[in-house]
């Protein structure tokens, strides 16, 4: 009896042994297959371009800023004259929106002016005639030759057709007026450059429907040889703005090459910040003051408009 329990002793001990062994063999396990903490970061952070700095965030926009073109009218387009990074000057076309239905107007409009200047025309020689009767009853020394019945009546039909004529030269002004209208209303169809640039994006196609909304542009216009940054300074530091101030800005993911920006000019309202990931609709509860710097493109790598950058200005 003392040898069982001599044994079933050792054996209690044995197997509290392969436990423990078994509990460090499962503990191995998992700390081998956590990833190691590395002991420093892959990249060291980037430098400070200033001891005191203020850091925002901004986006690229064109100098002058992004111009949006919509349809003036809504209608299927006739025709596209420009492409993707196309060069513009002011006044050149962009696109036309088909306008057959004014064209129709404008033939009316033309035949009314036509019609007019015949009525002109007509009333010219009805008042030439007139005038003639007029002066030659007029003339007469001796009143007694003629019936001054006659001659007053005469000088009315005189005074009338000139009276029709000035009505006919109005009927003309009318019509040549509606006529200008007409044309005017098929140049809005034609949408033209408002000034020089380029083509930064094209929304619309020949064929395809243009619409008037802005938020869904048929074309997106702007001058790139300069480029400028809004930059969105939280209200908390919009006091510690001031004109003059340096400032360099990295496009994200590229922080070894920075570029010198100059201050233009200093938005006088804060707005709500949406820069987070452009979208107008984003709610969030930051208010922010809007700087615009300009900056020449750099030679060494090229800027989209549209990117988002780091900016760091300098106190």
């Amino acid at each position: 009896m003392q040898l069982i329990l001599t044994f079933l002793r050792y054996l209690t001990f044995v197997v509290a042994l392969a436990g423990l062994y078994g509990i460090f063999l499962v503990s191995n396990k998992i700390k081998s297959a956590e990833s190691a903490i590395p002991t420093a970061p892959p990249q060291p952070p980037p430098s400070r371009p200033y001891d005191r700095m203020i850091a925002a965030n901004g986006i690229v926009e064109s100098f002058g800023e992004n111009v949006i073109i919509a349809a003036p009218m809504v209608g299927q387009v006739k025709e596209v004259a420009v492409e993707i990074w196309q060069q513009v000057k002011k006044g050149e076309v962009l696109f036309v929106v088909d306008h057959r239905e004014i064209e129709a107007q404008r033939i009316t409009a033309e035949a009314q002016v036509a019609r007019a200047r015949a009525a002109v025309q007509v009333a010219e020689s009805q008042r030439d005639a007139a005038r003639s009767v007029f002066d030659r009853l007029d003339k007469v020394v001796d009143k007694r030759a003629i019936i001054e019945q006659e001659w007053q009546t005469a000088k009315d039909q005189f005074q009338v057709a000139e009276s029709q004529l000035l009505a006919s030269h109005a009927e003309l002004q009318v019509a040549e007026a509606a006529k200008r209208s007409v044309e005017l209303l098929i140049s809005r169809y034609t949408v033209t450059a408002p000034r020089d640039g380029t083509v930064l994006q094209l929304n619309v196609r020949a064929g395809e429907w243009a619409g008037t909304d802005p938020k869904n542009p048929a074309l997106l216009f702007g001058r790139i040889d300069r480029l400028q940054a809004r930059v969105d300074v939280d209200e908390q530091n919009a006091m510690r703005i001031r004109s003059g101030q340096k400032a360099v800005a990295h496009i994200k993911g590229n922080r070894d090459q920075p570029i010198e920006l100059k201050l233009e000019y200093i938005e006088p309202y804060v707005v709500p910040k949406t820069s987070l990931t452009g979208s107008s609709t984003e709610r969030v509860d930051t208010r922010v003051l809007q700087v615009i710097f300009s900056f020449a493109p750099p030679d060494s790598f090229r800027v989209y408009v549209g990117q988002q950058i780091e900016v760091f200005i300098e106190e």
